[in-house]
């Protein structure tokens, strides 16, 4: 029924309203009109229906396209979109703007944007006297954009739109690079985009035009970055609400900078213990824009498979940042009999540890300790190179004692640094814990060997591929 019908019905039986009222808007061209019946009949009631505004009418304007039908397989979504009619709808101006850019390459030509506003779209031939327009509208006050006027025919000669490409810009080979950009492993360089380009559309770019676009390209596939950080609290919400039971912390600065985020994964928390007892902690720089550290904590099941257990995105690796770190690890996983910690030689996992893990023995990677003997004792490296890493792996104090009393013999040197370092913290036979195999701190560098490409991605999209490392 009209909704005319219904309100004189309405004023007749008061009970019509317990039943639903269902409006249909027909595809038809709206024309101006006016009601076919008398305003003056219908009761006070109705009229103040109208006064309260529930129903609200509006004015055709003479030449506007309420009479257009829009249909989603009429509107043109596809960036690559080759022939341009008048009377074509595309999303939106921005896919307008990309299509006339890739007819620009494609016919190697140029021309004047001589208008664009949230309105009005129009394209120019660069010659004044051309013949060469294109001009586009919005529908109904929306994003979505019809060609209005379409002369695809030159009447200026060749060599004043046949030059250099200025459409080309960052924009438009941006698009055609992303989905090669998708994967952060692959390797494209800004020489594989030059060459792709030059083959497929015969351009020949500059270097700055290609990184430009190479930088767009990954904006449009990421985000902005600086846009990343005010998502880390919903992908945290979202990570515990998804996987029960896992522990995220956030730290700010006072005016809701971002410092430090924590993330441990229920998976690895009740993993936890049937592992060895062993955590190895090691820190890795960030590739992405505001650059920053990622600090692992992994272990290994009885069989040797890495686990990794916590992860954390900081600002630096210093001691604030690994002391936080250790103070989070330490309420999620709690105290274990037979712990024990290894890690490089940094100097502020050192101090830390002895802060918020003062009980827990912490031994070095023996590979990290070699290289510091290398530097520092360069002469007689050779010589040591075995009777380090015997004495090192010896399983008894007399075994150490004669690799060691040996190692004297060639470079007395050593000993005393390797006694100031302290014997239980480099030697299986000393340690104070069952250091089982774990010698080295190999089990974090293959968790930043596997992180490494991903370590080029914004803050959130680390932290998802983290998520998902651990969870295959």
């Amino acid at each position: 029924m009209s909704v005319s019908v219904y309100m004189e019905l309405k004023k007749s039986s008061a009970g019509i309203t317990a039943f639903p009222l269902c409006l249909s808007f027909a595809k038809n061209t709206i024309t101006a009109s006016t009601s076919s019946f008398d305003v003056a009949t219908i009761s006070s009631e109705i009229a103040q229906f109208e006064s309260n505004d529930m129903i609200s009418t509006f004015d055709v304007q003479e030449g506007d396209d309420t009479g257009i039908e829009l249909d989603d397989a009429n509107i043109i979504t596809e960036q690559f979109h080759q022939k341009v009619e008048k009377g074509q709808i595309y999303k939106d101006k921005n896919l307008l703007a990309l299509v006339m850019k890739y007819y620009a390459v494609r016919e190697k030509c140029q021309y004047l944007v001589n208008k664009s506003c949230p309105r009005r779209f129009t394209n120019e031939c660069m010659d004044e006297r051309c013949t060469w327009r294109l001009k586009a509208s919005s529908l109904r006050a929306s994003n979505i954009f019809q060609v209005t006027k379409y002369n695809s025919v030159h009447s200026c000669l060749n060599d004043k739109r046949f030059c250099s490409q200025k459409q080309v810009v960052s924009a438009f080979v941006a698009v055609v690079v992303q989905d090669k950009l998708v994967d952060p492993q692959t390797i494209y360089t800004s020489i594989d985009i030059q060459r792709d380009i030059q083959k497929a559309y015969g351009m020949d770019l500059s270097y700055m035009q290609v990184w430009r676009s190479k930088e767009k390209a990954i904006q449009l596939l990421r985000g902005i970055p600086s846009g990343q950080y005010k998502k880390i609290p919903t992908y945290l919400y979202m990570l515990e609400y998804v996987n029960p039971g896992s522990v995220t912390r956030l730290h700010t600065e006072v005016d809701g900078s971002f410092l430090y985020a924590f993330i441990a994964i229920y998976a690895s928390i009740g993993g936890w213990i049937y592992c060895r007892p062993t955590v190895v902690v090691d820190g890795s720089f960030l590739k992405s824009t505001y650059r920053g550290t990622i600090l692992t904590a992994s272990t290994q099941d009885v069989e040797g498979q890495m686990l990794p257990l916590a992860y954390v995105i900081v600002d630096l690796e210093n001691d604030a940042s690994w002391e936080w770190f250790f103070v989070q690890f330490r309420e999620t996983y709690r105290q274990r009999e037979g712990i024990c910690i290894v890690s490089d030689m940094h100097d502020g996992i050192w101090r830390e540890t002895s802060i918020v893990y003062p009980e827990v023995p912490h031994c070095a990677c023996m590979f990290h300790l070699w290289n510091n003997i290398k530097t520092n004792f360069r002469k007689s490296q050779k010589q040591i190179k075995e009777l380090y890493f015997a004495l090192a792996r010896a399983y008894t104090v007399e075994e150490f004692n004669r690799h060691m009393a040996e190692l004297e013999a060639i470079d007395s040197r050593v000993k005393t640094y390797l006694m100031d370092i302290g014997y239980d913290k480099l030697s299986r036979a000393h340690f104070k814990a069952n250091r089982t195999m774990t010698m080295t701190s190999n089990i974090a560098e293959s968790v930043n060997a596997t992180n490494k490409h991903a370590r080029d991605l914004p803050v959130v999209n680390l932290l998802d591929f983290m998520t998902t490392l651990i969870q295959k």
